[in-house]
């Protein structure tokens, strides 16, 4: 295995972004003695923290409090590859199997003003996310993944969504040099971040509107009773109202644990790149990348010019566990990846690798809404995109769901529906694995000739 040059034993390292969101960092005081709020929310990720700022906006006299168990974006806020893309779920295709042309038009919108709105909060709140914006390619490097991509295309042009188009390989190889590459899907208004850095400015709007945060501080139970009540190590909250924005962790409350799944990720950047090293892959526009595997890659350069790979495949660690933050065999095909996808870099060292923890519902569509119709409490899962924007938009669902504002969001069809239950243990690792198993031999078997067109890669 290729060495690493870091192995990382505190939060801060838990990331190249949390490394790299370090500098500056003010944490929140642990949560001693008892507080009493209007409204609380659980999970100091970039849902809850949107929460949090959302219901104060609307409702500045609120008393919020938020809760987290670590550090605001210690999970997936503060370890995914940093994409803001107008995509939400399934593919179009498949999306519409499953729910009708109309709903996959209606998710379309809310990722494509999910988008606009986040630039909207970053622009106008001059926020330092290390925001770029720029086009979003799903590369085909195999003739299969290549018919696929182009029969999206042609599915998006028929749904009227015409923000999308396609690529052939020279042009695209004009604008990034890889030998790998048959064409992409591209898809405009995209945009890239350090996601840590994103999440704990939101955490800063908050507190400047009021929210209390109070971090180190994990809820040792929870109950729903005439007052909402929840303990923690060394003190409590009880409110009127509560959001539980907790995402993969959703498993640890029974109430949600049959809606989402956690599945674990894994990621590796590379050190900086050369000026002679970057100049021989152009990718001047710094584009966010994806593979159309059924396992995709998701990669980009980084603000100081790394290349950072995210996915490849996903791990179900069975009994719904949400640690296993580690897997040398992942790690080394992502750096594999790397070395397929740009030859000239082979061998580049390795300086990060992380994992983290997504929530999946059982048709990776995310779901939103109240907890066994309990009109105080509300719920977020199953933003397997682990898109920033997306999870900035549900905060303001969840908030607008609590001060019972319908608007355009709320009447989302993904919003108070009813998801396909996945069942418990043993049942729920073997449907999981079967899945991903199927999922990775569709991939092998796209992959078995090799990536790219032998006549470039010299067969």
């Amino acid at each position: 295995m290729r060495p690493i040059a870091g192995i990382f034993a505190n939060y801060r390292t838990k990331s190249f972004w949390l490394d790299h969101a370090a500098t500056g960092y003010a944490e929140s005081p642990a949560l001693e003695g008892l507080v009493r709020a209007d409204v609380l929310v659980i999970g100091g990720g970039l849902t809850g923290v949107s929460t949090a700022y959302h219901l104060k906006l609307a409702e500045p006299s609120l008393r919020v409090a938020l809760l987290e168990a670590e550090v605001v974006g210690y999970g997936a806020s503060g370890r995914h590859a940093g994409f803001i893309a107008p995509v939400i779920g399934l593919p179009l295709s498949l999306m519409t199997a499953r729910f009708g042309a109309q709903r996959t038009l209606e998710a379309r919108r809310y990722a494509e003003h999910a988008c606009a709105y986040a630039a909207q909060v970053i622009q106008t709140n001059r926020l330092a996310s290390e925001y770029e914006a720029c086009d979003y390619l799903q590369v085909a490097a195999t003739p299969a993944q290549r018919r696929r991509a182009l029969q999206e295309v042609e599915f998006a042009h028929r749904l009227g969504i015409l923000a999308v188009d396609w690529i052939e390989a020279t042009p695209l190889r004009a604008l990034i040099d890889s030998p790998t590459y048959l064409g992409a899907k591209r898809e405009h208004g995209a945009a890239l971040l350090n996601p840590a850095r994103f999440t704990r400015e939101i955490k800063r709007l908050a507190v400047a509107h009021g929210v209390e945060i109070y971090e180190h501080s994990p809820v040792i139970q929870l109950d729903f009773g005439p007052v909402i009540r929840a303990q923690t190590p060394r003190g409590a909250v009880e409110a009127d109202y509560c959001a539980l924005a907790i995402n993969a962790y959703a498993v640890q409350f029974p109430p949600l644990r049959s809606k989402q799944c956690p599945l674990h990720f894994y990621a590796v950047a590379t050190e900086p790149l050369t000026p002679a090293q970057r100049n021989s892959l152009g990718w001047h526009d710094r584009q966010a990348l994806s593979d159309t595997r059924a396992l995709p890659h998701e990669y980009r350069l980084t603000a100081d010019d790394r290349i950072l790979v995210a996915g490849g495949d996903a791990r179900y660690i069975a009994g719904n566990q949400t640690g296993m933050y580690s897997s040398a065999r992942v790690f080394e095909d992502l750096a594999i990846f790397i070395d397929q996808t740009f030859p000239s870099l082979r061998g580049i060292p390795i300086t990060h690798q992380w994992g983290w923890v997504a929530s999946a519902t059982a048709d990776l569509t995310p779901a939103l809404g109240f907890v066994s119709g309990d009109r105080r409490v509300v719920y977020s899962v199953g933003n397997l995109e682990h898109n920033a924007a997306l999870s900035l938009l549900n905060g303001r669902v969840l908030s607008d769901l609590l001060l019972e504002r319908k608007t355009d969001l709320t009447d989302v069809f993904f919003v108070k529906r009813a998801t396909i239950p996945l069942p418990p243990e043993p049942a729920r690792s073997i449907i999981i694995h079967a899945a991903l198993s199927i999922l990775r031999a569709r991939d092998a078997l796209d992959e078995r000739r090799g990536l790219g067109d032998p006549a470039i890669r010299g067969a």
